[in-house]
């Protein structure tokens, strides 16, 4: 059951890109997040980390929000998941969401879940905030039941939503 809900989440928000047609307005990969869901969400977690982990990506504050900051919470409903957080935009340095647009993930698709799961491997050895040596892992926090976002939105990436909102 717990595989169920993340598929037909992930089919859903596929449906819902193909039919926004809007680059502008969805920004969101289905393959990233089914990926995640898939290497590091256990459908049947055998420890407390495991368990919270699933917990926390399948709540409310999970799913998108692995790699977005909801702005919506934060007063900012015309932002849509333009603005990353920390792994979110770690991950963008080994993924560029214009190279898995629909055409190549139904033509590559193994080449697509390969692409993604390596920028994963390569994101778990960064620490999770630069600045601060003493800082976990991604791997180390996903490994220990959190999710690995700080759920802080990065800066560039909330300065160009809003000069993007605002000229609109």
């Amino acid at each position: 059951m717990k595989r169920l809900v993340p598929g037909l989440l992930s089919s859903l928000f596929a449906t819902g890109l193909v039919l926004c047609g809007d680059s502008q307005t969805c920004q969101a990969i289905p393959p990233f997040k089914t990926e995640f869901f898939e290497v590091y969400v256990k459908e049947n977690p055998s420890t407390p980390e495991e368990t919270a982990l699933a917990e926390a990506a399948d709540a409310k504050t999970g799913k998108c929000w692995i790699c977005h900051v909801n702005m919506k919470d934060r007063g900012e409903s015309k932002l849509g998941k333009k603005v990353r957080n920390n792994y979110g935009k770690a991950l963008s340095q080994f993924l560029n969401k214009d190279d898995f647009g629909s055409e190549r993930r139904k033509a590559e698709p193994e080449k697509v879940k390969t692409q993604i799961r390596e920028a994963f491997t390569k994101v778990e050895a960064l620490k999770s905030d630069p600045n601060d040596p003493q800082s976990m892992t991604y791997g180390e926090l996903i490994a220990s039941g959190k999710l690995p976002g700080n759920d802080e939105p990065d800066k560039a990436d909330l300065e160009a939503a809003i000069k993007e909102r605002d000229a609109d």
